[in-house]
C-alpha cells in the first residue's frame, strides 16, 4: 500500500512539473527594415486573474527599454506552467 501511494505521488509530481507549454504568435510587422535591437517586456499572471507587474508587457514598454524608435516587427509569447495556473506573458519588439 505504501509503495502504491509513493508511486502515485511521484506520478502527480511529475505531471505537475512537466505540464508547461509555450505559445508564440506574431503580433504585427511593418515595412521598416529588420533592426539590430530587441526589446523585451514580461509579466506573470496567476490564475488568469491578476498580474505580478500589472500591464508591463506592452509594445511601448519593450520598445522604450531597448531604445527602439522604428519598429520592424513584434512577437508575443505565452508560457503556461502548472496546468495554466501560472502564465508568463512576453512581448518582444525588434527594430532600430
Amino acid at each position: 500500500m505504501k509503495l502504491t501511494l509513493k508511486a502515485l505521488a511521484a506520478v502527480v509530481v511529475c505531471s505537475l512539473v512537466s505540464s508547461c507549454a509555450t505559445i508564440s504568435r506574431p503580433v504585427t510587422a511593418t515595412t521598416n527594415p529588420l533592426g539590430s535591437k530587441c526589446g523585451v517586456a514580461k509579466s506573470t499572471v496567476y490564475l488568469g486573474l491578476w498580474s505580478s507587474k500589472g500591464a508591463e508587457n506592452g509594445i511601448d514598454k519593450a520598445a522604450k527599454e531597448a531604445g527602439i524608435t522604428k519598429i520592424s516587427h513584434v512577437d508575443s509569447y505565452v508560457k503556461s506552467y502548472f496546468f495554466g495556473i501560472v502564465e508568463e506573458q512576453i512581448t518582444k519588439v525588434y527594430g532600430e
